[in-house]
C-alpha cells in the first residue's frame, strides 16, 4: 500500500511539471509572433462572421419640404413665457391624405385654426360644432361597443388633434365640455339612430340658446344704450360688436364710429368694410393714437375672448391700453360677452396662459410680404420677439359687461357661474 501512494504521488507531480513546461512554450511563441499576424486573424475572423452593427434610420424627407417634428426651430423663445409655446405644427401634407382616428373634417379644421384662416372665439367654437355635427352624422359605431362611447373616444382624438394646431379658445372649451354632457346614457333602449339625432338636436339647441339667441338679447340690450349722435369707440373687429352696430343703424339710429386697429393683424379693416358697406360713419386710427381720438368718443364698446372669474377680461392685445386710457378720460368701457365665454380660470396678467402668433409678422409693416425696414431686426441676436395674441384688462377699467341676462359688474361672474353650474346638473 505504502508502494502504490508513493508512485501515485510521483505520477502527480511529473503531470503537474509537463504542463508547466507546455504554458512556458505558449508564452515565448505568442512572445515572437508578429503582431501583423495577430491582427490578421481578428480581421479574418470578423470578415468571415460578416457581423454588422445596427445603423439608425433616416428620417424620411418629404420632396420640398422638412419634416419640422425631426429639426429643432429655428424661431428664438422668450425665456419667461416659456411654457405657452406649442411643438411644432403637424405635417399637414401627410395628415390630409391618412390620419388615423381623426375625422377629415378635423384634420381641415385644424389646418385653418393654425394658419389662422379662422379668427374670432364665435367663429372658432361655431367652426368646431359644425366639425363634430359633421363627426356624429358619419360615425359608424362598432357592434360590440355602444353609440355614446364611440363618439366620445373618436370625440377626444379628434380634439387632442385640434389642441397640437392650435390651443382651444374658452368659449370651444365650454361647448365642448356642454356638448360631453349630453353622452351620458339616459335610455339604453333607444337605437343608435336615435341617439345620434338627440345629439345633432343638443348641438343644434346650443347654438340656437347659447349664441344666436345670446347675440340677438345682447344687441337688444346695448342698442338701448345708443344715443343720438353717440360717437362709439372700439377696437379691433368683434364679430358681437358688428351686429351690435348694424343692428342699431337698421333701427334708424344715427351715431358714428371711431374703429381703433393694431398690427400685425389689422383686423378693425373687417370691421370698417362692414361698417361702411351699411352707410355708417366711420373713422379708423391705429391704436397708439387711440388718445388723440378720445375726447370725441362718448363710449367705448370692446368685444370679448373670455370674462375670468376675478372679473378680468381676456381679449385682443391692445384692449387693456384702451381701456386704461377710457378711464382716464372718464369715458365709460361696455364689454359685450356672452355668458357661454364665462371661464372659471382665475388670472391677473397676460403670461400665465395665453396664444402665441407668429412672431414673423411683427416684422411686416401693413401685414404683407411686401419688404420692410423692420426685416434687418429678424435675426439680431439681441432682438427676442413675442407675438401675444390676448390681453388682461382689469376689472376696474371696465363700466359694465353686456350679456344675454343684463347688463352686469365683473364681479357678477362667479354667481353666473353657480348657477350654469346647478342649472346642468
Amino acid at each position: 500500500m505504502a508502494e502504490q501512494k508513493k508512485d501515485s504521488a510521483d505520477g502527480t507531480e511529473k503531470r503537474r511539471e509537463q504542463q508547466e513546461a507546455q504554458r512556458q512554450e505558449v508564452k515565448v511563441a505568442a512572445k515572437h509572433e508578429p503582431v501583423d499576424k495577430l491582427c490578421g486573424n481578428l480581421v479574418s475572423v470578423t470578415s468571415e462572421t460578416d457581423i454588422k452593427l445596427p445603423v439608425a434610420p433616416q428620417a424620411k424627407k418629404l420632396p420640398g419640404k422638412s419634416n419640422p417634428r425631426l429639426k429643432k426651430s429655428s424661431r428664438k423663445h422668450v425665456q419667461w413665457v416659456q411654457h405657452l409655446y406649442s411643438l411644432p405644427n403637424p405635417e399637414y401634407s401627410s395628415k390630409l391624405v391618412n390620419f388615423n382616428g381623426v375625422h377629415p373634417s378635423f384634420v381641415k379644421l385644424g389646418v385653418w385654426y393654425s394658419e389662422r384662416v379662422i379668427l374670432g372665439s364665435n367663429e372658432r367654437c361655431f367652426a368646431l360644432l359644425g366639425a363634430i355635427k359633421t363627426l356624429i352624422e358619419d360615425i359608424e359605431t362598432p357592434p360590440t361597443q355602444d353609440f355614446y362611447r364611440h363618439v366620445e373616444d373618436m370625440l377626444q382624438s379628434c380634439t387632442n388633434y385640434l389642441q397640437e394646431c392650435r390651443p382651444f379658445a374658452v368659449s370651444m372649451s365650454n361647448a365642448l365640455r356642454s356638448f360631453k354632457l349630453q353622452l351620458r346614457p339616459v335610455d339604453s333602449s333607444l337605437s343608435d339612430e336615435e341617439k345620434r339625432a338627440r345629439l345633432l338636436g343638443a348641438i343644434e339647441t346650443y347654438i340656437s340658446n347659447d349664441m344666436v339667441k345670446a347675440w340677438d338679447a345682447i344687441c337688444l340690450r346695448v342698442n338701448e344704450k345708443i344715443w343720438e349722435e353717440d360717437v362709439i369707440l372700439t377696437y379691433g373687429c368683434s364679430s358681437l360688436i358688428s351686429k351690435i352696430l348694424l343692428r342699431a343703424k337698421n333701427n334708424g339710429k344715427n351715431f358714428s364710429v371711431i374703429i381703433a386697429d393694431s398690427r400685425p393683424l389689422l383686423e378693425g379693416r373687417e370691421l370698417l368694410r362692414r361698417l361702411v358697406s351699411a352707410h355708417i360713419k366711420c373713422s379708423y386710427v391705429l391704436n397708439d393714437h387711440h388718445s388723440s381720438v378720445m375726447k370725441r368718443a362718448s363710449k367705448v364698446l370692446v368685444g370679448a375672448h373670455a370674462l375670468l372669474t376675478n372679473g378680468c377680461l381676456m381679449s385682443r392685445i391692445g384692449t387693456a391700453q384702451l381701456a386704461l386710457a377710457a378711464h382716464n378720460f372718464n369715458k365709460p368701457v361696455l364689454v359685450c360677452c356672452e355668458i357661454y365665454k364665462f371661464s372659471e380660470l382665475v388670472q391677473t396678467d397676460s403670461f400665465e396662459y395665453n396664444d402665441i402668433g407668429d412672431p414673423d409678422l411683427l416684422y411686416s409693416v401693413d401685414g404683407s410680404s411686401a419688404p420692410s425696414p423692420l426685416r434687418s431686426y429678424r435675426n439680431s441676436s439681441k432682438l427676442d420677439t413675442l407675438n401675444l395674441l390676448y390681453d388682461i384688462t382689469p376689472p376696474h377699467l371696465i363700466t359694465g359687461v353686456a350679456t344675454e341676462s343684463a347688463i352686469l359688474p365683473c364681479t357678477s361672474v362667479p354667481a353666473i357661474l353657480r348657477i350654469n353650474s346647478a342649472e346642468n346638473m
